[in-house]
């Protein structure tokens, strides 16, 4: 069994695959229970799955690895304890206000496109929708901006995207539950539209 020692020197030695490997973990058992409590879905979908386990991996391992763990350094400076809190301020605004709109959300419209063969002009257009209309960046940052602001202040850097996946893997959970509550397999369309692959905000 491994010990925490030797975990935490496989995110220190290789950051790029074990952020890869987390991230997919997770999106791999959270979309499987996600489609798994789904009323309406009869038979596994591979391909979500499969889209699902590498655009979190990805965005949500290898980008945000490399974006927290490497570039955030360059932009606001090496951690010192003078300089902690307002560096931890500076880093989830930009993450939340820059990054997220413009780097971590749109892929996953983009994913979908690609997996389910439709133009990426309507996927990008489903987003801006849902920017607009039905609240996804607010949703994002209820969530995310705290956690965000938690995971720069108090986690190691090279634990760090096991954080964010540890988060969104729950967060999928509890949306799960709650988008089933009130359905039932008559209500279920004959050919169900595919479902969205959840951006972090939703996953």
């Amino acid at each position: 069994i491994p010990t925490f020692s030797s975990i935490a020197t496989f995110y220190k030695t290789f950051p790029i695959l074990a952020g890869f490997l987390t991230a997919g973990t997770k999106a791999c058992f959270a979309d499987s229970l996600a489609q798994y409590r789904d009323v309406c879905t009869t038979k596994f979908d591979i391909r979500r799955n499969f889209a699902m386990v590498m655009y979190s991996g990805t965005i949500l391992g290898i980008s945000c690895e490399i974006m927290y763990n490497r570039i955030f350094p360059i932009i606001f400076g090496a951690a010192s304890p003078e300089q902690g809190l307002a560096r931890a301020i500076k880093m989830t605004l930009f993450d939340g206000f820059i990054n997220a709109p413009f780097f971590w959300l749109p892929p996953a419209y983009i994913a979908q496109a690609l997996v389910y063969r439709y133009p990426k002009r309507q996927a990008i257009a489903k987003y801006i929708t849902d920017v607009k209309e039905n609240g996804l960046l607010t949703k994002y940052w209820s969530l995310w901006l705290p956690a965000t602001m938690i995971n720069f202040c108090f986690v190691p850097p090279h634990f760090r995207i096991l954080f964010v996946a540890s988060i969104s893997f729950f967060w999928m959970i509890v949306l799960s539950i709650v988008a089933n509550n009130d359905k039932d397999v008559e209500s279920c369309p004959l050919e169900p539209e595919p479902v969205m692959l959840n951006p972090r905000a939703l996953d």
